[in-house]
């Protein structure tokens, strides 16, 4: 047996083993050297689906950490599980806990939908800030909403408070398509307000403080990925 499958075995026997931490780790910084990663998805589909819906967060944030580096060909030959894991991780998002934990569980969502930005990007938005680019003068800009407030500035504002600010301007529901309404819609069934008021910043407009430059900001988070 291998290190992977066997920590594979201790994690499908608890939602909450030490297993499924080692496992992630291995799979954001190393990979596993001792397997195709992309053939773990059959196992973790099985396992997800004996685990109920508000226990599956190791198992599905890890499938949905491997659902990102998968590349075209392997979509298609891994239809059934990524299709399982989809179904698995609809019941799962729904499930209540803190605004923290439900930012990776969109991400997750999103990776397994195959969606390359926000499956990998997401989850800044619980740090309470984004860091991006004017896409007119290039400057790198501080995108925050948080305990902070809700700003734009090119300035180091968490070590000064005489930062320049230009405020931010969120989306309304009724703009959003695509990734930001699938994202809003699912925040708000959830329960999970306060994230859903974070999208509405992301997928709004902010201004850059060193040329006034206004842009949208997920636009920007997609074109520097």
């Amino acid at each position: 047996m291998s290190k992977t499958e066997a920590l594979l075995a201790r994690a499908a026997a608890d939602p909450h083993a030490t297993a499924w931490d080692e496992l992630y780790v291995t799979a954001c910084h190393y990979g596993f050297p001792d397997m195709d990663e992309a053939t773990l998805l059959p196992c973790l589909a099985d396992i997800a689906a004996r685990f109920e819906p508000s226990d599956r967060d190791n198992v599905l944030i890890l499938a949905g950490q491997i659902a990102t580096r998968l590349d075209e060909t392997s979509w298609p030959l891994y239809a059934e599980p990524l299709t399982a894991l989809q179904h698995l991780a609809a019941g799962w998002a729904m499930t209540p806990t803190d605004p923290p934990a439900f930012i990776y569980r969109l991400r997750a969502v999103m990776a397994l939908d195959g969606d390359e930005v926000w499956g990998t990007e997401l989850d800044r938005i619980g740090h309470g800030e984004i860091e991006t680019d004017c896409p007119a003068c290039g400057t790198s800009l501080f995108v925050v909403f948080g305990d902070h407030g809700c700003f734009a500035t090119h300035e180091d504002y968490a070590t000064r408070s005489d930062v320049e600010k230009a405020p931010l301007f969120p989306a309304e529901p009724t703009e959003l398509d695509g990734a930001g309404r699938r994202l809003y819609s699912l925040s708000v069934q959830a329960g999970q307000h306060s994230v859903a008021t974070t999208l509405m910043y992301l997928f709004g407009r902010a201004t850059c403080t060193q040329c006034g430059t206004e842009f949208r900001v997920s636009e920007q988070v997609e074109r520097r990925r």
